[in-house]
Formats: structure tokens, C-alpha cells, sequence
């Protein structure tokens, strides 16, 4: 027996190309989910081999003392637990029992080991596995600790406003193996599920239903999957000697987020992957990725559970170990050769891991709390000798002891905090700004400017009063113009006349692509902020009093750049105008200057839409943008552009055939439609599948080269991730390929013009059918197609998604079914604009 579907898994990692560390899992009332969790122990009772006949479920957290259970977990007291019954099931713990539409059961949380903790598990001893798993245990019940710490919450009184501190209850299974491919042994996979009644217990032995918020943040999952594999890897240089060391992704000299023992041999810890090859081997047939595709992939593809002997599984075991001449002795070789840090050392090494999350931290968000925090410093201390005792004393003592660091006013009723540089970063931008306002060097008479204007009569009243204010005004001029106003047009009408006045116009953007589409469609000479930073370096390009600098997409550009940028331009004398749109996408990096800076100067506004050829649709963008994304889908709905799904298979499909009827009869062909999702995983899932469409419909030719996993055809549209000089191109250049030979393709641009790559030197090639909304901003198509998914969508990328088109926008999407229309509308409002510490300062620093 197993459980439905209907419960999503989210992870800290993908199943694909990662090492899943920590799932959740929430269990609904649904019959079938209590039974297969109620049985779970008895049906694993012999965990595939174990002669032993112990269960292997045990009741573990402070909350199942409370409640008098202790020892084995037994399928009675276990189902009235999940029904939210007290043990006996004499009475109710909750108030919202089984039965009622929408109760939560529990939570299953799968704390998985790195693949060579397995592999050296199954090549080991007997007393050499005990050891182990000595170690991964006292890990796990040091995490549980910490979930209880930082997720025993409940709420109590009327209308649940009070929330207290509460033990909770965890029912943990070990199993060993992952399930099989048919006609093999499975696996060694070391792994527990800690399974969890949605029952808490308070300090007064009251009890109710878990608050599960802070279970399900992301930043939350993340610490807690991070935690427990640093315990891990301390416990097992401290007490065994065995090293570990956290390995760079593949062909990127980046670091990954978990550990794996040294001294495993890479391929074996392949070969002994078979399930998870199998996984990602039916998700390459099938075009697809992500989350919730892999977890369809492990459902179609189990196999039933074939009961194993320990016999019948060390033999094949001891088998794939010989083919990689690595046994039993050469895992005990790697026992007792790392020594554990002194105290002194530990404390060292902790005070640097926090440092270096603190610096990773800052690099993208202005404002932190300590849970945010706390995660990066479990990510940094993976395979560096600490464990939690280690990282969360350290984070403690940075936010206590550091002086550099700041306490700001709460977030959500969290302490928050940022650093000192920070505030001075942002005080530096602000302070730039509003002295470059204050001049007036290069000042042009209206008459010059009316002048050169009668000669575009298609220029709008709000443009005409923009391109105004960016030659009369001072030398810091903000110009604020939603999605589709013309913001282009307009600077092109601006550069005619600065150029009238003597004036050289350097453009430059965040994104080398939207600095690519403001000199094509502006006629400003424009390069991306990084260069341009390079080049004034370097003296090979100077900024004076005849420089005016334009910024566009000004809204993606972090304190950071936008205090370096603005530095440059007042001490050369010269002016700078930032255009933009604070509603649509986010800085990447930490801060929001543009839209702080428009709050303290003032901005000229440009709100007359004019991309759209509907005015129905023009009002849609507009209702995205002021967040009432209600009345947007209701007016999608009507003209027929909402496409509600009850499954997300069902919702790609329905776009696949949607993009067919319409993209392939477009007169721009298939550059006219424009796919877009809200995450990388989504993006290449909608990729693969529209070139399936292609492809099944003679599109594109036979002969393919595989590039990062992906395999592009002649006919193919593609785009180039990474800026490269030699080829003369861009991050986000768009073009087809024209040919493919061995390693090598060919890409005409959408420039027209025509590029060789060899994929062997430069593979940042991907398709470009479906794009992120983040690629995506900057970009006009004749009709956009935007794949929602509610969990990573927000305001501002709605906002975005929904003003690309000139003449249709369609929405696809499968949470509706689940979430309600209402729900979907809500999360497509809310706001996650980026923040400036500065905003939230409790006092002078």
C-alpha cells in the first residue's frame, strides 16, 4: 500500500542533479495517506532484511513524553495520533479532528544521508555500521531538537491570534535502502522519516494543531537539511576519524551545499545510485523537471518492494564494491585518520563559517533575521569540522557581539538586523543622489527642447513632459514608467536632444541583455553595469562634464552598484537619469535604491500603457500592478485567456497546445510567442516540451548535440547565458540554430548575425522558447504565454509576465484547482519588493 499523490513534496533540492538532504511532506486526512502512515511500521517491520524482528519506528521529541509514549511506535497509538486523538484515542487533542474538509494529519520529514555515507555503509563491517549509524542518529536527535526549538508552535484564544511555544511528537523510521529497479537489488540509502502528528503540546499540557508556518519556510527547510548534515560530518571526524569535504557543482567552480566522504570513489557512489538514475532517466524521456515531476517519476517508476535477506544484499552489495576495487578493508581504511578540532579550533572555525554567511547573506538582501541567517551558516559549515552546537552559538555571538552588525526594527514580528557597511552603502547612494539633484550643470532651454520634439508627432503628453525634465533638470533625474509606456521611445526622443546640446549619452543596465535591447531600440550606445565598471577602471572608457548616463531597468540595481555608479558620476562632473519601475522585477543583489531615491527625489511619471493594442488588456496590466490581480484574472477569464488545469501535466499540456495552433502560424514564427514561468526549473520543463512540439511537427532536424543536458536541434531556438567577447555576445542573445556538427553549432542571431560555437569551450546554450520572468523584463512579443505556479509567484513578476505582450496575454495554471481562484489572486498580489535597511532603523548609527 501506498499513499495517494495529493500530498506535494517540497524539497531543499531537486531530485535531479542534487542530493536531496531534507523533504516535507504534509499528510492530509485523506484515509488511504492515515493507513499507509499508521502501518508504516509494521509493514517495514524487517526494513527489507532486518532478522531481528524489531519495528523500527521509535517515539522520539519532548512532546511524546508528554503524552507517556516512549519505546516502539505501535499503528494504534500512532493512527489516533495522525486523527488527532490522544495515544488511546479516549480523547481529542485538536479541535479540527479527521473528517474535517482540509485537515492537515501531519508532516513527514525525510532526513536523507549524502550518497557516500550510504556507499561506505554498505561496503562496511558490522561493527563498523553500528558505528555509523550511532553517528547519523545522535545527529537526528540533535535536529529534532532544533525543529522542536525553532517549529513547536500553536496557536490559542479566539480567532488563534496568541502564539505559544510547544513540545511536538516525532514517530522516526529508519530504512536503508531506496526502492528498487526491477530485477536488482536496491540500493543502500540511509535515510529517517520522522513523521509528525499535527499535535503540540503546550507548557500547561494543554494541546492543538501545529502552526506549520514556520515548518514550511524555505529558509527553515534549508537550515534544518543544513544542520543536520553538519552534525553529521562532525560527529564522524570527532568520534570515527572519517573525513569529508564538500565538492564543487559539476564544471562550475562553485561549491555545493552538502558534504560527501572522502576517500568513496565517485563512480561507485554512481553506480549505486540506480533509483535515482532510473528517476532522472524517465524525466529526460519525458521532457521534464522539477519537484513535483520527480516525485510522478518515482511513483510510475517503483517497483514493488521485494524483501531482500541481509545475505542476498551485502552479497550484491560486496559485488559492485569489488568493481571498483573498494571493500570492506578499503572502508575501514578511511576510519581513524581525521583528527577532531580542539575547542579552540571549533570556535575558529564557526567564527568563520557565520562571517561567511553574513558576507553571502548581505550580497542579496539588506534586511536579515536570525533564521536567515542561521541557514546560510548551515550551508557554509558543511564538511568544515562543526556542528549546530558550533554554528548557532556562532550566529549568536554575531548577532550580539559584532559589533559591524545592527538591530532594525522587526520583520513579521522577528528581530531583523543588517551591518553597519550597509547603512553606509546606502547612505552613500542616497546622499550622491540628492547632491547630483541639486546641480544644475547641464541644464537645456525648453526652446531647444521643442525643437528638436516637433519632430516626432507620435511622441505621448507624458513623454514629451519626461524627455522635459531629463534635459532641463539637475543632474540626477528620475523617470518612473510602467510596463509598456514607451520608456524606450521616449530616451531615444531624449538622445536627439542632449546630442543637440553637445551632450555624449552612455547607456548602461544591470542585465547585459537589456542593456542590448535599450542601444537597439534607443540608439544609445549601452553596455551592462559590470563592464562598464571594468572599463572605467581600466581607463579604456572616461565619464566628464559631457557625459550624461542613462540607467535603464533601474529597478534591478543593487545598492552596491547604484552607490558605485553614482560615486563615479559626481566626481566626473557628469549627470545620471535612472528609468524604471520599482513594481517590476527585483534587484537580485541586496537593496532597493531606485525606488528609495524616486521617494526622496521625486520622479516624472509615465502611466499611459500603449504596448497593448486592447484597452481591456492595457487595463489588465494596470490592475497587476496596483496588486489586484483579482480583477486581472477575472478579465482574462472572460475573453478566454485563463486556462485552469487540475493537474500541472494537464496545465503544460494545454499550453503545448495552445503554443502550437498559434506560434507555428505566427508571421514572426515562433520568436512571436513568449513562454514564461517564474523558476529556472519550470523554464526548462516548458522548454523541453514545446521542442517536443517541434520536433513532432518536422520543425527541426534529426541530428542533435547534447549541451548541459539539454539536445539542440537544427531549427532550434536558443539564447546564449553568458556574456562572451570572442563570440560578440551577450547574457540573454537570442537566435536559431543553423547547423550542428560534432561539438560544434551554429546560432543565427536575432542581430542577424551568425556565430560558431564550440559547446566543448562555451555551453551556456539553452532554449529559448520559454524564459524566466526575470530574463524575460525588457522584453516585447507579439503574445506571451505565462505558466503560474502560486508558491513562486508574487506581484511583481505577474506584473511583468502580464505586460510583454502587444496582442494576447494567456495564463496557464494548476494550483487554482487546489489553492481556490481567490487564493491564486491573492499570492499573484502580494508584494515581496526588496527593502533598504536605512527604512528600518530603530535609532542614529
Amino acid at each position: 500500500m501506498r499513499p495517494s499523490g495529493s500530498a506535494a513534496i517540497l524539497t531543499t533540492r531537486s531530485l535531479t542533479g542534487s542530493r536531496a538532504v531534507l523533504s516535507i511532506k504534509p499528510l492530509t486526512s485523506d484515509g488511504d495517506i492515515l493507513t499507509y502512515y499508521a502501518h508504516l511500521g509494521e509493514a517495514e517491520s524487517h526494513d527489507y532484511y532486518s532478522e531481528d524482528g524489531a519495528r523500527p519506528g521509535v517515539w522520539r521529541g519532548e512532546g511524546a513524553g508528554s503524552l507517556g509514549l516512549a519505546g516502539d511506535v505501535t499503528p494504534e497509538a500512532f493512527r489516533n495520533l495522525l486523527e488527532g486523538k490522544s495515544p488511546d484515542g479516549a480523547r481529542s487533542l485538536v479541535q479540527n479532528q479527521r473528517g474535517a474538509r482540509g485537515r492537515r494529519a501531519g508532516f513527514d520529514l525525510t532526513f536523507s544521508l549524502p550518497k557516500s555515507f550510504s556507499v561506505l555503509w554498505s561496503q562496511a563491517s558490522e561493527a563498523d555500521r553500528f558505528r555509523l549509524d550511532t553517528v547519523a542518529e545522535r545527529a537526528l536527535l540533535r535536529t529534532l531538537r532544533v525543529v522542536e526549538e525553532l517549529c513547536g508552535k500553536t496557536r490559542r484564544g479566539k480567532g488563534s491570534h496568541a502564539i505559544e511555544d510547544a513540545r511536538l511528537v516525532f514517530a522516526v523510521f529508519q530504512h536503508d535502502t531506496a526502492r528498487g529497479v526491477p530485477g536488482e537489488a536496491p540500493d543502500a540509502n540511509r535515510h529517517y522519516h520522522c513523521v509528525t502528528p499535527n499535535v503540540a503540546v503546550r507548557e500547561d499540557g494543554t494541546s492543538g494543531a501545529i502552526d506549520a508556518r514556520h515548518l514550511f519556510s524555505r529558509r527553515m527547510k534549508n537550515a534544518l537539511g543544513g544542520l543536520f548534515r553538519a552534525e553529521v560530518s562532525m560527529l564522524l571526524q570527532d568520534q570515527l576519524g572519517v573525513a569529508t569535504h564538500r565538492p564543487n557543482r559539476e564544471g562550475r567552480d562553485e561549491p555545493v551545499s552538502w558534504w560527501e566522504v572522502t576517500g568513496v570513489p565517485e563512480g561507485l557512489v554512481r553506480a549505486m545510485s540506480k533509483r535515482r538514475a532510473e528517476v532522472e532517466t524517465w524525466l529526460r524521456r519525458h521532457g521534464l523537471s522539477g519537484a513535483k515531476a520527480a516525485e510522478k517519476a518515482a511513483l510510475v517508476t517503483r517497483a514493488d518492494k521485494k524483501r531482500f535477506t541481509r545475505q542476498e544484499l551485502d552479497t550484491a552489495w560486496a559485488e559492485q564494491g569489488r568493481a571498483w576495487g573498494f571493500g570492506r578493508q578499503q572502508a575501514a581504511n578511511l576510519f581513524g585518520n581525521n583528527r577532531s578540532l580542539t575547542p579552540e579550533e571549533k570556535l575558529s572555525k564557526a567564527s568563520e563559517v557565520s562571517d561567511r554567511a553574513l558576507t553571502g547573506l548581505l550580497d542579496h538582501a539588506a534586511r536579515f533575521t536570525r533564521n536567515e541567517l542561521l541557514e546560510q551558516a548551515a550551508i557554509e559549515s558543511q564538511g568544515a569540522g562543526v556542528g549546530i552546537d558550533d554554528v548557532t552559538r556562532a550566529v549568536e555571538a554575531q548577532l550580539t557581539g559584532n559589533r559591524e552588525i545592527v538591530r532594525l526594527q522587526d520583520k513579521e514580528r522577528v528581530p531583523s538586523y543588517t551591518t553597519r557597511e550597509m547603512l553606509r552603502l546606502e547612505r552613500q547612494a542616497l546622499d550622491a543622489a540628492a547632491r547630483l539633484s541639486r546641480r544644475h550643470g547641464h541644464a537645456i532651454s525648453s526652446a531647444l527642447v521643442h525643437q528638436v520634439t516637433a519632430g516626432f508627432p507620435t511622441l505621448k503628453h507624458e513623454q514629451q513632459r519626461a524627455v522635459e525634465r531629463i534635459a532641463t533638470g539637475g543632474d540626477a533625474i528620475c523617470v518612473t514608467g510602467f510596463a509598456g509606456t514607451g520608456k524606450t521611445f521616449m530616451l531615444g526622443v531624449a538622445k536627439r536632444v542632449l546630442e543637440a546640446s553637445g551632450y555624449r549619452l552612455l547607456g548602461t543596465s544591470l542585465a547585459a541583455k537589456s542593456a542590448k535591447v535599450l542601444e537597439a531600440n534607443s540608439g544609445i550606445e549601452s553596455t551592462h553595469l559590470d563592464r562598464l565598471f571594468v572599463e572605467l577602471d581600466r581607463g579604456l572608457r572616461q565619464l566628464d562634464y559631457k557625459t550624461v548616463v542613462i540607467v535603464d531597468e533601474a529597478g534591478t540595481v543593487g545598492t552596491r552598484h547604484m552607490a558605485s555608479l553614482l560615486s563615479r558620476v559626481e566626481a566626473a562632473g557628469a549627470k545620471v537619469v535612472l528609468v524604471g519601475d520599482e513594481r517590476q522585477t527585483q534587484a537580485v543583489a541586496a537593496g532597493a535604491p531606485f525606488r528609495k531615491i524616486t521617494e526622496t527625489l521625486g520622479t516624472t511619471e509615465m502611466t499611459q500603457v500603449v504596448r497593448q493594442q486592447d484597452a481591456w488588456a492595457r487595463q489588465v496590466v494596470l490592475d497587476l500592478r496596483a496588486g489586484d490581480a483579482a480583477a486581472a484574472l477575472t478579465a482574462l477569464d472572460r475573453r478566454g485567456r485563463l486556462f485552469l488545469a487540475l493537474e500541472r501535466e494537464d496545465a503544460i499540456e494545454r499550453l503545448c497546445e495552445r503554443w502550437e495552433r498559434l506560434a507555428l502560424r505566427a508571421p514572426g514564427g515562433v520568436s512571436d510567442v513568449l513562454v514564461m514561468s517564474s523558476t529556472v526549473l519550470d523554464t526548462r520543463e516548458l522548454n523541453r516540451r514545446v521542442q517536443d512540439v517541434m520536433r513532432r511537427r518536422g520543425q527541426l532536424g534529426d541530428y542533435a548535440i547534447e549541451v548541459d543536458g539539454l539536445r539542440l536541434h537544427l531549427g532550434d531556438r536558443v539564447m546564449l547565458t553568458r556574456n562572451n567577447r570572442l563570440l560578440g555576445v551577450e547574457n540573454g542573445t537570442l537566435g536559431e540554430v543553423t547547423g550542428v556538427h560534432a561539438k560544434r553549432i551554429w546560432v543565427r542571431l536575432d542581430s542577424g548575425f551568425e556565430v560558431e560555437i564550440d559547446t566543448e569551450i562555451f555551453s551556456h546554450v539553452t532554449l529559448a522558447y520559454a524564459q524566466t520572468v526575470h530574463k524575460a523584463q525588457g522584453t516585447t512579443c507579439e503574445h506571451a504565454f505565462y505558466f503560474v505556479g502560486a508558491a513562486a509567484t508574487d506581484r511583481e513578476l505577474s506584473y511583468v509576465a502580464g505586460s510583454r505582450a502587444r496582442q494576447s496575454t494567456s495564463l496557464f495554471t494548476y494550483e487554482a484547482a487546489a489553492l481556490g481562484l481567490d487564493e491564486l489572486a491573492a499570492m499573484m498580489s502580494r508584494s515581496r519588493q526588496n527593502e533598504m535597511a536605512i527604512e528600518h532603523t530603530l535609532e542614529a548609527v
